[in-house]
């Protein structure tokens, strides 16, 4: 740790590993092109496989209810909402509803407030580390399934989405006590 911060150096690191994997994913057009860096589809369709569990299962590894409820919304809404609204004025272009409704514009960060509500309450009903993988993996398949459906109707707030990153949140907050027990 740094001097009297209880950051974790690493998981900033991955953090910032992951970010750059996000932006690299990026490289191709809103269709899923990649119109001027052809061969880069191998190492993008490879990091497009993990880049997004990664992020929500370091969510997990540093998920906290500290606060209690009404503080942990607060804090949750202007760490994730906030950026979401403002970041999504740029996908105005686009209809109304799709954006603010059923939160295409930067889809993760609406799944991310879902799924951390989800956590909350989650972690409130129970500490049992293998309940809370068991919920997570579940979760994750659960919400693969209802994505992969042609024709279900789409949720709104990608609930979705939030289901499935309340999944990969559980099992980093359960790998959380784990890797304590590991020495730096």
């Amino acid at each position: 740790t740094m001097s009297g911060s209880k950051r974790v150096e690493w998981i900033d690191v991955a953090k910032g590993v992951g970010i750059v994997l996000v932006s690299f994913g990026h490289l191709r057009n809103g269709d899923g092109e990649s119109v001027w860096l052809p061969a880069l589809d191998a190492p993008i369709d490879a990091i497009y496989l993990f880049h997004m569990p990664l992020f929500f299962l370091l969510g997990g590894l540093t998920f906290s209810r500290r606060g209690g409820f009404k503080a942990f919304l607060v804090r949750k809404a202007k760490t994730l909402l906030v950026p979401y609204y403002v970041f999504s004025l740029y996908f105005l272009a686009k209809p109304f509803l799709d954006v603010l409704v059923m939160g295409n514009g930067l889809w993760f960060l609406m799944a991310f407030f879902v799924g951390e509500c989800l956590m909350y309450g989650l972690t409130s009903l129970t500490d049992n580390g293998r309940m809370l993988a068991a919920i997570g993996m579940a979760s994750v398949i659960l919400s693969t399934f209802v994505s992969s459906q042609a024709g279900w109707p789409t949720l709104p707030f990608q609930i979705v989405a939030g289901v499935k990153a309340a999944g990969y949140m559980c099992v980093g907050y359960v790998l959380k006590e784990w890797l304590k027990a590991i020495p730096r």
